[in-house]
Formats: structure tokens, sequence, C-alpha cells
């Protein structure tokens, strides 16, 4: 019996320790381009207020890129931000890509990612007349061009490197 809760404490931990690495990972790399600009990046928990009239469909990403300071509040990001990054959890996973997948486009979210770390993907949507278009899927041997930066990319190696 011990033996069984100590492997799934350490499965546990291990889905825990890759997917804040992968939080990490994504931060560094975004912070270093966003360096004397003043768009931020912001690591979950990080409060994110959708609908800036009522203070309605309050969301907390893992990551999340606001580029308008004027959004940036001392509870959160009070609005729309430019783009949202989500790691998806076996317990977050539907959820994920359905109703937030649908919050955003409808909210106007730019970009939002979902990253897988068990499979090493990237799924990548953009934003286009109201519309998330099929989304370009990337592997752990590739690099992504960030859509709302078109002179930042992101080598993959970089973000799944535990």
């Amino acid at each position: 019996m011990t033996r069984l809760i100590l492997f799934l404490k350490e499965e546990v931990c291990g889905a825990f320790f890759s997917d804040q690495s992968i939080v990490s990972n994504l931060i560094r790399e975004i912070s270093v381009y966003l360096k004397g600009k003043t768009w931020k990046v912001f690591p979950a928990p990080f409060g994110v207020w959708l609908d800036a009239d009522d203070y309605g469909n309050y969301v907390e990403p893992d990551i999340t890129v606001v580029c308008d300071p004027t959004k940036i509040h001392r509870q959160g990001c009070v609005g729309v931000p430019d783009m949202i990054i989500g790691v998806l959890s076996p317990s977050t996973a539907v959820k994920d890509k359905t109703v937030k997948l649908r919050a955003y486009r409808v909210a106007g979210v730019r970009e939002y990612w979902i990253v897988d770390s068990s499979n090493q993907i990237v799924e990548v949507y953009m934003l286009s007349e109201n519309v998330f278009g099929a989304p370009i899927v990337y592997g752990k041997d590739q690099a992504v061009t960030v859509g709302i930066f078109p002179d930042l990319t992101i080598d993959l190696k970089d973000v799944f490197y535990f």
C-alpha cells in the first residue's frame, strides 16, 4: 500500500514539475523579448476579467500577455489580453479545448496557445475576423513565431526542456 501511494504521488508531482517548467521556460522567452517595452507577461495566479464592463468572465490562465498597459490593474487584467497560454492537464484538457477556446474567441483574445506537455506539442490559435482558425500544431523540435510579435520566435526545444 505504501509503495502505491508513493508511486501516485511521484506521478502527480512529476506532471506538476513538467508543467511548471514549461510555464517558466515560456515566461523566460517572452520576458527577454518584452524587456524595455510597455507590454507585460504574467504567470498564474494572475486574474483576467475578459469583460471589462462588469468584471464578468474571470479566468486565470497559466500565462497572460497584455500589450495595453491601461488594462493592468491591481487585481489583474481588466479587459481582453492579447495572448493567453494554457498548459493542458488531464483534468482541464476538455475545458481548455472547448469552453475556454470559445470564451477567448468571443472575448477577442488575439492569440491562444494550448501546450500539451505529455505529447510535447503546442496548438496555436490566431483570431482573424472574430474567428479562431484551425490551429497550427508544432512539435517539440520546431520553432513558433509568435503571431502578435512577428519578430519573436520561440524554439520549442527550449520550452520542453525540463
